[in-house]
């Protein structure tokens, strides 16, 4: 080798490692810690929830694809590329995975990843965003073999899962973006708008049984985003409103209110439990907050916004923060009391709610990656990475 040779090695060699060492200060981990069993790399950022079922993980990337995953190791299953990010959280139906991807949904046989079908809503391009928070798109959910979702032109649709044909569909009167992820429940569908519209259409006729405004939003805002629960004759749902206020599955009217003082936003999904009903706040506040028929029963305060639904671990609450692409936590609470059991330091955190199985917590972050947690290490103080905030 001639020294001109070998010094061009030597600067491609240097240049080599420093493109790396420059990957790693700018890309670093999201989530370190003995608390990780595994993280699988999609490339782009995750902000999908993941769904869990039978040892698989299902979840969307950002990176324009559909994963499965195997959640004991890791090993990729499948992938299917999809033609727009995915944020929405894929729904199943026997062999049947569906996804929602820039207003279409798609049908994927569970075992290959093979595409089966595919249902738009209209030929033209999503609405990629409709301000800085506008994390998720309306997931499917399914029932009776059809699956529903909202789309950007006010449509509820209804696709049958097994044809990939359309079966219903409900235009609101504000024809606004649905974002929400719709329940279904006592033959009829409740779902909101970014209009901060709520609505409940009959299944059987396709014709609108009530629909309640929200009052008092402040302009631009009053956006309803998150996942509808129904529970005990009550429809419970997240928006970009600083007023919680469960419905009547019926009528339509608020059962209760609760006004938040610092006038946050609370979007999260609730979590109904034992009576009680866990919201989570954004700015100003930067609380999650159990409440009682609108009282407060406790109040924790942490550092970032919380966007995501809390999930349930036995006695033990799990909700993450996040801080518009920075820094947030994993947290987790008593869920009788909200006192902090621990919480873990995710770096480019995203609104990606938690999956549980017995072992572990599966989550999505910004460095691109699905981390697996275990939640042994999760459970114990000691492996706090850091515990910023308390109540």
């Amino acid at each position: 080798m001639t020294i001109r040779s070998a010094r061009l090695l030597a600067f491609v060699v240097a240049l080599l490692l420093s493109a790396r060492s420059f990957a790693a200060e700018t890309h670093p981990a999201s989530i370190t810690g003995p608390a990780v069993a595994w993280k699988f790399d999609t490339g782009k950022e995750v902000v999908a929830s993941p769904l869990l079922a039978d040892g698989v993980l299902y979840c969307g990337s950002t990176g324009y694809a559909l994963y499965a995953i195997d959640a004991a190791t890791g090993a990729l299953v499948w992938k299917t590329d999809a033609k727009f990010p995915v944020s929405s959280k894929p729904a199943i139906a026997g062999n049947i995975v569906c996804f929602e991807c820039g207003n279409a949904l798609s049908g994927i046989d569970r075992k290959t990843g093979k595409v089966l079908w595919e249902f738009v809503a209209k030929p033209f391009r999503p609405i990629a965003s409709m301000d800085l928070t506008d994390y998720h798109r309306s997931s499917p959910v399914i029932a009776d073999g059809v699956a529903y979702y909202g789309d950007d032109w006010g449509n509820l649709n209804g696709v049958d899962v097994r044809t990939g044909q359309l079966v219903f569909q409900y235009t609101t009167p504000t024809q606004r973006p649905i974002r929400a992820t719709p329940a279904v429940a006592d033959g009829k569908v409740f779902f909101g708008d970014w209009e901060g519209e709520v609505y409940a259409v009959s299944l059987a006729d396709r014709k609108l049984v009530w629909q309640h405004t929200q009052e008092n939003c402040r302009p631009y805002y009053g956006a309803v985003v998150s996942e509808f629960v129904v529970r005990d004759g009550l429809v419970y749902f997240g928006s970009q409103h600083d007023v919680f206020a469960p419905l009547d599955i019926a009528t339509g009217k608020p059962a209760w209110t609760f006004a938040e003082p610092k006038h946050t936003y609370l979007p999260a999904t609730p979590l109904v439990h034992e009576g009680r009903v866990i919201i989570a706040t954004t700015i100003f506040a930067n609380s999650v907050l159990c409440l009682d028929r609108g009282a407060i029963v406790w109040a924790f305060k942490g550092e970032g916004i919380f966007f995501t639904k809390p999930v349930l671990h036995g006695s033990t609450l799990l909700v993450n923060s996040t801080n518009f692409g920075g820094t947030g936590y994993l947290y987790l609470l008593d869920v009788a009391t909200g006192k902090l059991v621990n919480s873990l330091r995710i770096e480019k955190a995203k609104p990606s709610a938690p999956a549980l199985d017995n072992e572990k917590a599966y989550l999505g972050a910004g460095d691109g990656c699905l981390y697996a947690l275990k939640l042994s290490e999760l459970l114990a103080p000691a492996a706090a990475a850091s515990t910023p905030a308390g109540q």
